[in-house]
């Protein structure tokens, strides 16, 4: 790509600076437009810099005049919630250790496992090994010619070609399902990309050649974007996937939170009625001092982009709203007596989730907290108001951030914050953080093992 010398400045803050965000947009946007032929034989130069600086703030301004119309109807703050679903996965990135151990162990084992290798005809494991040579290969060259390529790396041709196959489009279907998925009147940055299914486009006679327009959305498909492909499992997958996030969430906790006993849930009560506690209990000594609820539900685009988003995604919320009952119940047997372990006076409770629920949804979170409420009132009118304290909403994303640079006195005092602020907003567990404490992650052995040809030995081109 040519670009002009006042172009070469990449501060955040320039003129001339273009989001990624912004740039899958125009690719969606470009895949929908009718292709018309200019009646001058007139081309568009996309090897200048400067046409794909011009296009995008034309999407810009475009973006701004949806933003203008949703705001003469909505509150700011809910659009706050939709910028920050857009643009923060983009800022935290798809590639780090945690996700990719996360998506092997939740995707990729038991019957999970086995369902994914039946849809895609080859193991998680594989599908992120050859889709990591790929994202290699499409950062090393803006376009790549897939037909001649021989085993690399030890990952082989056939395995390349079964997950490119898998993560790619060829011209009339990229077409067809961008004007399927976008094919409505909503804001334009918020309607759902082709580019997050499948992150490669490929084109040429016959068929050849591909190009990413986006290389790091190829990470973020082998990793969260495995969803899609165990998308069609039936209850018990996704019941698994769930079990799954939970153990994973036990170990690392366990693994990173020194001088403290990190516990399952249990059951307990009478033998007429019996609960069970929060999935984790993290305890020192006898007493407990946190209590946490997992969730791995996934966040559908009208959780994540909708203008009234638990209205349209109701029985979405309703689950991390369970979550906070769960604790909240927790807290009120403590109070009566009823535990069979003592919890803190000052015990604290969080909601762990695998998607970005309430970050920054200053105006969501007292609606999710009056759909708990409602669940309290029903389930077990002697929870009173003290047992309802505010229960954060934390990714785990942000949870592995923190302690791998941080103490767990850190966490719990992160979360007492949280847990004491009234404003609802969900703000970040790592904002202004120091980043003074370096901890290794407690899986990368393991690693090295389930996805050798990434770490076990140096990558060869």
């Amino acid at each position: 790509m040519r670009f002009a010398p006042d172009h070469m400045n990449g501060d955040a803050g320039s003129p001339y600076v273009l989001y990624p965000w912004q740039l899958e947009t125009l690719v969606n946007e470009a895949l929908v437009l009718p292709h018309i032929p200019d009646r001058r034989g007139r081309i568009l130069v996309t090897e200048n810099f400067s046409t794909i600086h011009a296009l995008t703030k034309l999407i810009q301004r475009i973006e701004e005049a949806d933003d203008r119309r949703f705001l003469e109807n909505n509150h700011v703050l809910y659009e706050v919630h939709r910028l920050s679903q857009r643009q923060f996965e983009w800022q935290r990135g798809f590639t780090n250790q945690p996700r990719f151990y996360r998506a092997v162990q939740l995707f990729g084992q038991g019957q999970v496992g086995a369902y994914f290798a039946e849809q895609v005809g080859c193991s998680v494991p594989e599908f992120i090994e050859a889709a990591f040579y790929i994202f290699c290969g499409s950062c090393n060259s803006a376009s790549g010619t897939w037909s001649n390529y021989g085993d690399v790396g030890g990952v082989s041709a056939a395995l390349i070609e079964t997950v490119l196959d898998r993560i790619s489009l060829g011209p009339a279907n990229a077409r067809a399902m961008a004007k399927e998925l976008r094919g409505y009147d909503e804001h334009i940055g918020y309607k759902p990309s082709v580019l997050r299914r499948h992150p490669i486009l490929r084109f040429g006679m016959p068929d050849v050649d591909a190009i990413a327009p986006l290389p790091p959305l190829i990470l973020q498909r082998a990793t969260s974007g495995l969803f899609f492909d165990i998308v069609g499992g039936e209850g018990a997958i996704w019941d698994e996937v769930g079990s799954r996030f939970e153990q994973y969430c036990s170990r690392y906790l366990a693994a990173m939170l020194d001088d403290y006993d990190v516990g399952s849930e249990y059951r307990y009560g009478t033998k007429k009625r019996r609960f069970d506690t929060p999935d984790i209990l993290v305890s020192k000594g006898e007493t407990v001092r946190l209590v946490v609820e997992c969730k791995a539900k996934r966040m559908p685009i009208t959780a994540r982009f909708s203008g009234d988003p638990v209205s349209s995604a109701a029985s979405a919320y309703e689950e991390i709203a369970k979550g906070v009952f769960q604790v909240w119940r927790y807290f009120s047997h403590a109070r009566r007596g009823l535990l069979p372990r003592p919890a803190a006076e000052d015990c604290l409770g969080m909601v762990l989730t695998a998607d970005p629920w309430l970050i920054m949804a200053q105006k969501l979170h007292p609606e999710v907290m009056a759909i708990a409420n409602r669940i309290a009132d029903e389930k077990d009118p002697d929870i009173i108001a003290t047992d309802r304290p505010r229960v954060p909403v934390v990714l785990i994303d942000e949870l592995e951030y923190l302690l791998q640079n941080a103490t767990a006195e850190t966490l719990l005092a992160r979360l007492a914050m949280l847990s004491n602020d009234t404003s609802g907003w969900e703000w970040s567990l790592v904002h202004g953080l120091d980043d003074k404490v370096s901890r290794p992650y407690p899986f990368s052995g393991e690693l090295r093992e389930l996805l050798p040809k990434i770490y076990g030995t140096p990558f060869r081109r």
